[in-house]
């Protein structure tokens, strides 16, 4: 990072320092940067920059033009820059109060536009302030913006189901909420130290509250629409940005607290005085939009109908962009981290209110930040929403009041709900076994984290599971250790080119009485239910995905309510030979009904039922493999299925597959599944499983496999494989009592058979789950010097970097 600074006719180059103080200093000679600028004309500036670098224009206002510096209403500046392309880019200006190390305010208050150029060339650009909508001032310039190895703005990759930079290389996201610090708990400099501590552990990516009144903020402190009163906290949002881009993390910034928009009535828990923790108990009594506090509104359950609130919070939003948009570490915008928490929630009038918001907040943001919005609880209202650019899950269990179910299955339901009803990227930024406080108790290995970071990357999210409790969990119990594994198997992968899908491979025994049975009988019981998602169903060994409690139980006929006639889609791939059974619990007593099963398009069974009958059922044999299965009704009245079964379909051990079957690719993750918080709590003795792995419908070729420990990193070992004609991948594993991953990669120009060189893979000693590895990859970027450095002195305006 560097500062270029048009200060006087001084010339200054700063000596390296650490970071903390340099950009502690930053904010210290801000005041210096405010240049008055020239009433109608000015000599024109040519500057140069960097491809990506975020600038920062600082020009100085008449304090006369304006009442509220917030209100464009009042008064405006512009930042008006035309690339070398052609295209115009609008960038709003704000103002700002200079904050020094000591956290108070150094110097007056500035007018800055800050803007990132997108195109390498020449750009120009035109500086306007703006009196009740009449320009008063103009400042122009040139802008040579030099190639560099910046990787820009993170965007929706082409496959618009991971992510990727400007510059094409692929961002695949991993990392933990780090929701705030506090002034009690060490506030700018602790959150500081939590990002190195993230990037040398190997994650990219944090969860960033800015509207909480013990952190960041802009409104909690001052009159609605007035944020002079929390420049403190927003320079220290100024710092953290900074500090993230030399580490490597971006962050994803959430806009509106939903807890300010409801009457907070406590935890049902009692919460542990140790570890310290800020007190969150701020709600919509302190709330400056709240009429006791001279706001807008009678109540917090008006928000979603009010106009003037609205206003003010899009005024917000203009603000945010303005001042932070700019930067490349910003990796998206939530706009609320629990809409449907909020007061007098409706999903309609909820989701109106979201659409607009997201419009105005896409008309103020021109580098077109990605947006999504935070649900407690899946909404499939909210998960279709059209202008969301990716969906953002969370799965908490509750712990310790409520059972809880088994994690891996419940979060990947979860993603396989979202992907079926919304096909964009989607990640589970909040899990827990508990909302309410750290599971320490419950997991005091982090074992929960472990197979939930891996399920959820490895079942079609654009990124890993994100865990709460960064501050009482996940970094004083050095959890955060778990994330460099994953990482490094992330890494090289094409996630946002390849088209990456779901798919169920086989784990094989040579025992087939090691295998249980998966029964299908949760349906929708109601007798004229309508399906409202139409899909086909994925019957794996952890269940259906979509869940079936959207699916009828009924099958109706050709002839009697034949308007809610559709058949019924499954796709199973069971690891062995094995059965597919079909239980009727009854039929029609007016009219017969004909069940007809296919397997692959071709006709499996047709039972002809009677009238009346009940407690059928039917069994055909099932091969090996994937196949789709419908199931249907080409009798006269309605059937009622009782379940569907598939033999030998569950393994000791869980699989979870992406494959790009063009590519020829495969990942792949496999747990025992007796390697889970709870059994370890219980000392479950595990017995050490040796599979086949086994996947169909890849491309015949030559393949790079490689395995790999998902606890402590690296591959244990690799090997050439021949898939033939056939296209199933079959691979060897290892001896497991914990976990394993595999990466299967076609290759190009393979050599001729003689040729090919097959690593022995050894066998390796099973790895302790609760001890830390001795060492882990430091994966710390390596940090550029900041250095500020003086251009040719210019009268009107300065640009900093």
């Amino acid at each position: 990072m560097s500062c270029i600074l048009f200060v006087g006719q001084t010339n200054v180059r700063l000596a390296r320092m650490t970071l903390r103080k340099l950009l502690c200093l930053i904010l210290l000679v801000a005041t210096g940067l405010s240049v008055s600028l020239a009433a109608e004309t000015a000599a024109l500036q040519s500057l140069t920059a960097e491809l990506y670098e975020p600038l920062s224009f600082s020009i100085e206002i008449d304090p006369t033009l304006y009442t509220n510096p917030f209100d464009s209403a009042d008064v405006e500046l512009l930042g008006i820059f035309q690339s070398p392309g052609g295209e115009r880019v609008v960038v709003r200006g704000f103002w700002m109060q200079p904050y020094s190390e000591a956290g108070v305010p150094a110097g007056s208050g500035q007018w800055a536009v800050r803007f990132t150029p997108t195109q390498a060339g020449a750009w120009t650009y035109s500086l306007q302030v703006r009196d009740n909508g009449t320009v008063v001032t103009t400042q122009d310039g040139r802008l040579e913006v030099m190639p560099s190895e910046r990787r820009g703005f993170i965007r929706v990759g082409e496959n618009n189901r991971y992510f990727r930079y400007d510059n094409g290389e692929t961002y695949f996201p991993i990392g933990h909420n780090m929701n705030w610090s506090w002034d009690g708990g060490g506030g700018l400099e602790t959150y500081l130290g939590w990002l190195e501590e993230l990037s040398k552990a190997g994650g990219n990516y944090a969860r960033l509250f800015i509207d909480v009144p013990w952190f960041i903020h802009l409104e909690w402190a001052g009159p609605a629409g007035d944020y002079r009163a929390a420049q403190r906290e927003a320079a220290q949002l100024d710092v953290i940005l900074d500090v993230a881009e030399e580490y490597g993390i971006a962050l994803q910034l959430v806009l509106l607290w939903h807890q300010s928009i409801v009457t907070y009535n406590g935890p049902p828990v009692l919460i542990p005085e140790f570890p310290p923790r800020p007190s969150v108990a701020a709600d919509w009594d302190d709330h400056p939009y709240n009429i006791v506090n001279g706001g807008p509104l009678s109540g917090p359950g008006v928000f979603f109908y009010n106009e003037r609130a609205e206003t003010l919070f899009r005024r917000r939003l203009d603000y945010i962009a303005a001042r932070w948009g700019y930067h490349p570490q910003v990796f998206a915008w939530e706009i609320t981290d629990r809409i449907d928490r909020m007061s007098n929630y409706d999903p309609q009038v909820s989701g109106d209110w979201l659409q607009r918001n997201i419009g105005h907040l896409r008309r103020t943001d021109p580098y077109r930040h990605p947006i999504t919005v935070g649900s407690q609880v899946f909404d499939p209202v909210i998960a279709a929403n059209p202008l969301l650019d990716f969906t953002s899950l969370q799965f908490y269990q509750r712990r310790p009041i409520e059972a809880v179910t088994e994690q891996v299955s419940g979060a990947v339901d979860l993603i396989r709900r979202q992907l079926a009803l919304n096909p964009i990227p989607v990640l589970m930024t909040d899990y827990s076994l508990n909302p309410w406080f750290e599971p320490l108790a419950d997991d005091p290995d982090g074992i929960h984290l472990q197979n939930t970071l891996w399920a959820v990357a490895l079942s079609g999210s654009a990124g890993g599971a994100m865990s709460d409790w960064w501050h009482t969990y996940v970094i004083p119990e050095g959890f955060s250790r778990y994330y460099a594994p994953l990482a490094a198997f992330v890494a090289g992968v094409d996630w946002a080119g390849l088209n990456l899908q779901p798919a169920e491979a086989g784990l094989l025994l040579e025992d087939a009485g090691n295998y249980a049975p998966v029964r299908l009988n949760n349906f929708n019981r109601q007798f004229t239910a309508l399906v409202q998602d139409v899909t086909r169903r994925d019957v794996t060994a952890d269940g259906v995905f979509p869940h079936l409690n959207s699916q009828p139980s009924y099958l109706y006929g050709r002839l009697y309510n034949n308007q809610y006639a559709q058949a019924q889609l499954y796709r199973v791939a069971p690891p062995l030979d094995t059965y597919l059974q079909i239980a009727v619990r009854s039929v029609s007593a007016q009219a017969g009904a004909r069940l007809v099963v296919t397997v692959d398009n071709e006709i499996a069974l047709e039972l002809d039922l009677r009238a009346g009958a009940r407690d059928v059922a039917a069994r055909i044999p099932l091969k090996a493999g994937e196949h789709n299965i419908t199931l249907d009704n080409s009798g006269d009245d309605w059937l009622e299925l009782d379940y569907i079964e598939i033999g030998q379909m569950i393994a000791p051990a869980r699989v979870l597959t992406l494959r790009d079957a063009e590519a020829g690719v495969a990942l792949a993750w496999i747990q025992h599944r007796d390697y889970t918080w709870e059994a370890v709590n219980e000392r479950v003795m595990r017995e050490s499983l040796l599979f086949r792995y086994q996947l169909s419908r890849m491309p015949a070729g030559r393949y790079l496999i490689e395995i790999w420990d998902p606890l402590v990193g690296g591959v244990l070992g690799e090997e050439v494989q021949l898939v033939e004609e056939d296209g199933i991948l079959t691979v060897e594993l290892l001896p497991m009592d914990t976990m394993l991953a595999l990466r299967a990669v076609l290759q190009p120009d393979s050599p001729e058979p003689e040729q090919i060189a097959v690593t022995e893979i050894a066998p390796i000693p099973q790895i302790a789950v609760t001890e830390a590895p001795a060492s882990l990859p430091d994966l710390t970027t390596t940090h550029v010097p900041l250095v500020v450095q003086t251009n040719t002195p210019r009268p009107a305006v300065t640009v900093t970097r």
